[in-house]
């Protein structure tokens, strides 16, 4: 499996309109309650490159193996 992080801050960007974009705090409450599969590092938030906003992780997951393959 290649799972990858990418800064929290630039998936909200990829996944959200500019005047939509979730905070920092709630990207990280996000992470934490298992909403998105995420990791933090040195305090800094880490979202798995391949989380969609609105899908459960596991569906992300899936979706991600599947166009993997």
């Amino acid at each position: 499996m290649n799972d990858k992080l990418m800064k929290a801050s630039l998936w909200a960007r990829r996944e959200f309109d500019v005047d939509s974009t979730p905070s920092p705090k709630t990207i990280r409450s996000w992470i934490k309650s298992g909403i998105i599969e995420g990791r933090f590092i040195d305090g800094k938030a880490y979202v798995f490159t391949q989380e969609k906003a609105g899908l459960a992780p596991s569906i992300s997951k899936s979706v991600g193996e599947l166009l993997r393959a």
